[in-house]
């Protein structure tokens, strides 16, 4: 399997289907809507050259997911910066190691532009990030979920 990870294009298909993704599993609860968790990737593909980033990947040419480097989370709990965020591969491309290739490209990125320490919040992938070198900051509950806050010094 051919793996290739690139930005995510302004008004791309790939930026559509990965709004929807991005609604799907993270903010569908929050109160946002499609519209605009397409918005803000769409933010993303404009900004100027430096720290944040939305990054896809492809399998054999075919779109099978997305992460993202921003400096603010949507509803900050905690007042640190930047972060890895919305790390999502489709069902179907689990386990073929994906996600870890879209965690050591964001990371990439992030030392290119200086940045020192990345952290993220997850509720179900502390193992994951944990497996690749992230540490556990901080346990929390918000809005009735525990969550884990998570690290990483580049």
């Amino acid at each position: 399997m051919r793996v290739t990870i690139t930005p995510l294009e302004a008004g791309s298909e790939e930026l559509r289907i990965t709004a929807l993704w991005r609604y799907e599993a993270f903010l569908k609860d929050d109160g946002f809507s499609i519209a605009d968790s397409e918005a803000q990737l769409g933010q993303l593909t404009t900004a100027p050259e430096g720290c944040e980033t939305a990054l896809i990947a492809r399998a054999d040419g075919r779109i099978a997911g997305i992460c993202l480097l921003v400096l603010h989370e949507l509803e900050p709990l905690h007042d640190v910066s930047p972060w890895l965020a919305s790390l999502y591969v489709t069902p179907e491309f689990r386990g073929l190691g994906l996600a870890r290739d879209l965690i050591r490209t964001i990371e990439e990125h992030a030392r290119r532009n200086g940045i020192r320490k990345l952290h993220l919040y997850t509720v179900d992938a502390e193992d994951l990030y944990l497996k690749y070198g992230w540490r556990i900051a901080e346990r929390f509950v918000s809005h009735g979920v525990a969550q884990v806050l998570m690290s990483r010094d580049l």
